[in-house]
């Protein structure tokens, strides 16, 4: 094949792999199954990694090592476009049952002074201390050492009953599942 051969067949190929690159960059407004554009889905990771210049950061860390747990639950919902919003939710299932259920609320926004947290926590899942001998009563100078685990199917029920109704509206659309890192940083999840 001649040089002046490949040199017509290769600027129609040049000219198709510009316009499908051109055309792949416009789905800017394009949503994803959980309702975010790749703009929403930037922003919101944006705010997160915001909050590895605060605290936040070595509290989720260090409620991740208190429960013993990773987080049952991370969830990210955007709350408004202008400015745009982000609730930030983030539940642990506790390790043993005399521990508290706890869940750390996050209203994140592009201004950083403007986002607030809430750290809420929930009574024992089991009542504290272990039984007495006599099995009617609980010796309240004891700490309840069971598993929640052991508790099977209900229990797991039960959790995420709690889960959700703490969670209020952050498991709707438009949002995305993220993940708690060893390191404390938060990192937003892709939709299926």
């Amino acid at each position: 094949m001649s040089g002046r051969r490949i040199g017509t067949l290769a600027v129609p190929a040049l000219f198709v792999a510009v316009a499908l690159g051109l055309l792949a960059g416009c789905g800017g407004d394009a949503v994803d199954s959980g309702g975010l554009t790749a703009g929403d889905r930037k922003a919101a990771q944006t705010a997160m990694d915001a909050l590895q210049k605060s605290n936040v950061a070595i509290q989720l860390v260090n409620i991740t090592d208190t429960v013993q747990s990773v987080p049952a639950a991370c969830r990210v919902h955007l709350t408004s476009n202008e400015p745009r919003t982000f609730k930030v939710y983030v539940f642990w299932v506790p390790w043993l049952g005399s521990q508290p259920y706890t869940w750390l609320d996050m209203t994140l926004t592009k201004d950083v002074t403007k986002d607030a947290f809430h750290l809420g926590t929930a009574k024992p899942v089991l009542p504290g201390g272990r039984l007495d001998p006599n099995g009617r009563d609980v010796n309240p100078w004891t700490v309840d050492t069971t598993l929640l685990s052991r508790y099977g199917p209900a229990q797991a029920r039960k959790n995420r009953e709690v889960l959700r109704a703490r969670g209020g509206d952050v498991f709707s659309k438009p949002g995305a599942g993220c993940q708690v890192l060893r390191n404390g940083s938060l990192r937003l999840l892709p939709n299926a």
